[in-house]
């Protein structure tokens, strides 16, 4: 890829990028730059994923992996949120994950990629956030690691890497199909409250769930004595799962969830048969409830990052279109890493079933059936 661009003029394109003004030529020129600055992500994001990758496959063989480059809606987003940020400054726009099955190989993975050196700048210190011991408020848990690697001109581009579990991967996936179906943004924390409470709710029932030992071994109904044996250790605990039951019922959770899953028509139904690895371009219509899929080969990048970003310009302004570019190690993966496109919360609703399944007796109903017997 030839140098096209300097340094100003990638910041002043992301200037442009805030005012959304889609019918200003200079907006579709700022397109094109936002759309040669991503793809100057791509050699070190592949990089990147090699170390996740090798890393990774030494502690848990079963993980999935996945890589992406940042979708202009969300490059936007960031860029209001953060307002002293600049686009060419953003360390996520090239970004990859591992998917593991415990939360203590989770760990033996964030030790082992902090030893190495591209995680450590200069003075030696490490750019991270660990989201595990400390979750978000919203509930989001995941190890975030910020690595630099080199482009074709040997330049030094910043990558970041997630690390996150089944359970943590599952949870943060039911945010994002909300998100995508009802026009929210969860995510941002800009959302329904009653939404909001959910999934901190939740958030919290996943993390109990996760300090029982080789939980994701077992099978259901094993899984559900556990969980009630823990939850009933103590009162909080109690309380707190009584809270989630109670939300998932206002909200009627398993109906929307099941709602949004079957009004999803998958107009590509070959990409699970594909084991090639490549790229996989999304395009989701929630007005047209259609997901339409687009393949290309490794050595097609190019072409689909040129097919990206003319989507891209296509959709912007249209909340009810998404349209992203992933990768995973095999093309048959892609619904494994991103179920969230073809809102698939088939796992989540599973556990969630666990938590509103639990009987429960806290201190208020306690106290209110003493003194206001039926």
């Amino acid at each position: 890829m030839n140098k096209q661009y300097t340094g100003k003029q990638v910041i002043k394109a992301g200037e442009i990028l805030l005012e959304e003004n889609i019918n200003d030529p200079e907006f579709d020129a700022a397109m094109d730059i936002l759309s040669y600055w991503r793809f100057s992500h791509e050699i070190p994001l592949g990089k990147a994923l090699e170390i996740l990758r090798g890393t990774t496959l030494e502690i848990d063989s079963d993980a999935i992996f996945a890589k992406r480059l940042k979708r202009y809606p969300s490059i936007v987003n960031k860029l209001k949120r953060f307002r002293k940020m600049k686009l060419k400054n953003m360390q996520d726009i090239g970004g990859c994950r591992a998917i593991v099955s415990t939360p203590k190989k989770l760990q033996k993975v964030v030790r082992a990629l902090r030893k190495r050196p591209e995680f450590k700048n200069s003075k030696g210190k490490i750019r991270f956030k660990d989201y595990i011991t400390q979750p978000k408020e919203d509930g989001y848990r995941s190890y975030h690691l910020v690595g630099q690697f080199r482009d074709e001109y040997n330049e030094l581009k910043d990558i970041e890497l997630q690390v996150r579990t089944h359970l943590q991967h599952d949870w943060a996936t039911a945010v994002e199909i909300v998100d995508l179906f009802t026009g929210q943004a969860l995510k941002s924390n800009q959302g329904n409250q009653d939404w909001e409470k959910f999934f901190s709710f939740v958030s919290k029932q996943f993390a109990v769930m996760e300090s029982i030992h080789l939980f994701n071994t077992l099978p259901y109904p094993r899984k559900l004595h556990e969980y009630i044996n823990k939850i009933h250790e103590n009162n909080d605990t109690i309380e707190s799962c009584h809270e989630t039951q109670t939300i998932t019922k206002k909200l009627e959770v398993v109906n929307v969830f099941n709602a949004f899953t079957h009004s999803l028509n998958i107009v590509d139904g070959k990409i699970e048969e594909n084991s090639l690895e490549g790229y996989v371009l999304v395009e989701v219509d929630i007005e047209k409830s259609i997901v339409k899929t687009t393949f290309f080969k490794q050595d097609d990048n190019k072409e689909a990052e040129k097919m990206y970003i003319e989507a891209e310009k296509k959709s912007a302004g249209q909340s009810n279109l998404v349209i992203a570019l992933v990768s995973t190690t095999a093309v048959g993966g892609i619904k494994d890493a991103y179920p969230n496109y073809f809102a698939d919360s088939t796992e989540f609703l599973r556990h969630l079933l666990i938590v509103t399944e639990t009987p429960v007796k806290t201190h208020k109903s306690i106290f209110h059936n003493l003194f206001f017997p039926n």
